[in-house]
């Protein structure tokens, strides 16, 4: 009769389900986070490339665009959450006809990239912007 009785009572049930179903839904919450701080870091690292590329174009002669494209990317990456400028390498070519900007972050210091529940994504981003000279 007691065995009877223990095979109806339902105290304690919502703790086991969750116990089995929490590594799952942080599993996913984590992935989420970690999927999604790529794309906001990729897209921050895109648009400094842009921004960088914009304000070369005011430069007159290589030099000085080059100058104007390093620090259009680092103040546009210094206003950014999540990407430290002090991590970003800025390169421009520029050949007279077009200037190509490649903003590349190292984020391996980056603790949300080195979890590894999204492995896909590399921990270094690199995003290029060109800009056509010929009008100049």
């Amino acid at each position: 009769m007691r065995e009877l009785a223990l095979a109806h009572d339902r105290r304690g049930a919502a703790v086991v389900e969750l116990a089995l179903a929490l590594p799952v839904l942080l599993t996913l919450l984590f992935g989420i986070l970690t999927g999604g701080t790529w794309l906001a870091m990729s897209h921050a690292v895109q648009q400094s490339a842009n921004e960088a590329g914009r304000a070369a174009l005011a430069g007159l002669t290589q030099g000085e665009r080059a100058t104007l494209a390093t620090n259009a990317a680092r103040t546009t990456l210094a206003h950014t959450y999540g990407v430290a400028a002090s991590a970003v390498t800025v390169t421009v070519q520029d050949d007279g006809q077009r200037l190509t900007v490649t903003t590349r972050y190292d984020g391996t210091a980056n603790p949300l990239l080195a979890l590894p529940i999204v492995p896909a994504q590399s921990k270094t981003i690199e995003r290029r912007a060109t800009m056509l000279l010929t009008g100049l």
